[in-house]
Protein backbone atom coordinates (compact mmCIF):
# COMPACT_ATOMS: atom_id res chain seq x y z
CA UNK A 1 0.00 0.00 0.00
CA UNK A 2 1.60 3.26 -1.39
CA UNK A 3 1.91 6.44 1.40
CA UNK A 4 0.51 9.54 0.69
CA UNK A 5 2.26 12.78 1.41
CA UNK A 6 -0.26 14.79 2.84
CA UNK A 7 0.90 18.38 2.08
CA UNK A 8 0.55 16.79 -1.81
CA UNK A 9 -2.43 16.02 -1.38
CA UNK A 10 -4.31 19.03 0.20
CA UNK A 11 -2.06 20.71 -2.84
CA UNK A 12 -3.48 18.69 -5.36
CA UNK A 13 -6.86 18.57 -4.12
CA UNK A 14 -6.37 22.69 -3.89
CA UNK A 15 -5.58 22.97 -7.50
CA UNK A 16 -8.46 20.63 -8.46
CA UNK A 17 -10.90 22.84 -7.26
CA UNK A 18 -9.29 25.88 -8.65
CA UNK A 19 -9.44 24.53 -11.90
CA UNK A 20 -13.17 23.22 -11.91
CA UNK A 21 -14.17 26.51 -10.36
CA UNK A 22 -12.33 27.97 -13.37
CA UNK A 23 -13.97 25.40 -16.00
CA UNK A 24 -17.58 26.79 -14.52
CA UNK A 25 -16.52 30.25 -15.02
CA UNK A 26 -15.51 29.94 -18.30
CA UNK A 27 -19.27 28.25 -18.75
CA UNK A 28 -21.15 30.83 -17.55
CA UNK A 29 -19.36 33.36 -19.31
CA UNK A 30 -20.31 31.83 -22.83
CA UNK A 31 -16.75 30.45 -23.71
CA UNK A 32 -17.57 26.98 -23.66
CA UNK A 33 -20.64 27.65 -25.59
CA UNK A 34 -19.02 29.04 -28.46
CA UNK A 35 -16.52 26.31 -28.19
CA UNK A 36 -19.93 23.51 -28.60
CA UNK A 37 -20.99 25.23 -31.44
CA UNK A 38 -17.76 25.36 -33.23
CA UNK A 39 -16.96 21.40 -32.75
CA UNK A 40 -20.50 20.80 -33.93
CA UNK A 41 -19.77 22.64 -37.04
CA UNK A 42 -16.91 20.74 -37.49
CA UNK A 43 -18.57 17.01 -36.71
CA UNK A 44 -21.35 17.98 -39.62
CA UNK A 45 -21.04 15.81 -42.65
CA UNK A 46 -18.27 13.73 -40.79
CA UNK A 47 -18.66 9.96 -40.03
CA UNK A 48 -15.55 9.77 -37.60
CA UNK A 49 -15.12 12.07 -34.69
CA UNK A 50 -11.77 13.10 -33.19
CA UNK A 51 -11.64 12.78 -29.63
CA UNK A 52 -8.64 12.98 -26.94
CA UNK A 53 -7.43 9.77 -25.91
CA UNK A 54 -7.09 11.19 -21.81
CA UNK A 55 -5.60 7.98 -20.83
CA UNK A 56 -2.70 8.73 -23.18
CA UNK A 57 0.19 10.29 -20.49
CA UNK A 58 0.28 12.75 -23.43
CA UNK A 59 -3.10 14.01 -22.60
CA UNK A 60 -1.98 13.14 -18.71
CA UNK A 61 0.55 15.55 -18.62
CA UNK A 62 -1.14 17.90 -20.18
CA UNK A 63 -4.24 18.01 -17.77
CA UNK A 64 -1.56 17.81 -14.91
CA UNK A 65 0.10 20.73 -16.51
CA UNK A 66 -3.01 22.91 -16.78
CA UNK A 67 -4.54 22.10 -13.32
CA UNK A 68 -1.18 22.97 -11.60
CA UNK A 69 -1.10 26.00 -13.44
CA UNK A 70 -4.71 27.03 -13.54
CA UNK A 71 -4.53 27.68 -16.80
CA UNK A 72 -7.20 26.67 -19.72
CA UNK A 73 -5.49 26.67 -23.37
CA UNK A 74 -8.03 26.51 -26.28
CA UNK A 75 -6.52 22.94 -26.88
CA UNK A 76 -7.66 21.39 -23.21
CA UNK A 77 -11.44 23.01 -23.69
CA UNK A 78 -12.10 21.67 -26.97
CA UNK A 79 -10.62 18.10 -26.16
CA UNK A 80 -13.28 18.60 -23.17
CA UNK A 81 -16.58 19.52 -25.39
CA UNK A 82 -14.86 16.60 -28.08
CA UNK A 83 -15.30 14.54 -25.22
CA UNK A 84 -18.61 16.01 -23.97
CA UNK A 85 -20.53 14.16 -26.73
CA UNK A 86 -19.47 11.09 -28.69
CA UNK A 87 -22.89 9.89 -29.73
CA UNK A 88 -22.63 8.34 -33.58
CA UNK A 89 -25.87 7.53 -33.70
CA UNK A 90 -27.53 10.73 -33.33
CA UNK A 91 -24.84 12.86 -35.24
CA UNK A 92 -26.77 15.93 -35.17
CA UNK A 93 -26.09 16.27 -31.62
CA UNK A 94 -24.41 19.48 -30.51
CA UNK A 95 -22.02 19.12 -27.54
CA UNK A 96 -23.97 20.76 -24.45
CA UNK A 97 -22.22 23.10 -21.50
CA UNK A 98 -23.92 20.90 -19.14
CA UNK A 99 -21.99 17.60 -20.53
CA UNK A 100 -18.96 19.47 -20.85
CA UNK A 101 -18.83 20.23 -17.27
CA UNK A 102 -19.84 16.06 -16.42
CA UNK A 103 -16.88 15.56 -19.42
CA UNK A 104 -14.68 17.37 -17.05
CA UNK A 105 -15.67 15.77 -13.98
CA UNK A 106 -15.36 12.27 -15.42
CA UNK A 107 -11.62 12.75 -17.39
CA UNK A 108 -10.57 14.17 -13.69
CA UNK A 109 -12.18 11.02 -11.99
CA UNK A 110 -10.83 8.56 -14.31
CA UNK A 111 -7.14 9.77 -14.44
CA UNK A 112 -7.38 10.90 -11.11
CA UNK A 113 -4.85 8.36 -9.82
CA UNK A 114 -2.16 9.49 -12.49
CA UNK A 115 -2.68 12.97 -12.19
CA UNK A 116 -2.01 12.45 -8.09
CA UNK A 117 1.14 10.30 -8.84
CA UNK A 118 2.29 13.39 -11.10
CA UNK A 119 1.52 16.00 -8.28
CA UNK A 120 3.57 13.43 -6.70
CA UNK A 121 0.97 12.34 -3.44
CA UNK A 122 2.24 8.78 -3.54
CA UNK A 123 5.59 8.51 -1.49
CA UNK A 124 7.72 5.92 -2.76
CA UNK A 125 7.90 2.69 -0.05
CA UNK A 126 9.45 0.12 0.13
CA UNK A 127 7.73 -2.03 -2.23
CA UNK A 128 8.76 0.46 -5.05
CA UNK A 129 5.85 2.23 -5.81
Amino acid sequence: MPRIDEEKRREWLRALRRFKYGIKVRAKLGVLQIICERVHTQRKGKQQWDVPQWEHDRWVTFLYTCIRDNEFPPELLEGFVKTAEVTFLTPNRQPTVDKVLDAVNQVCKQNSRALRRKFGVFVRGDNGY
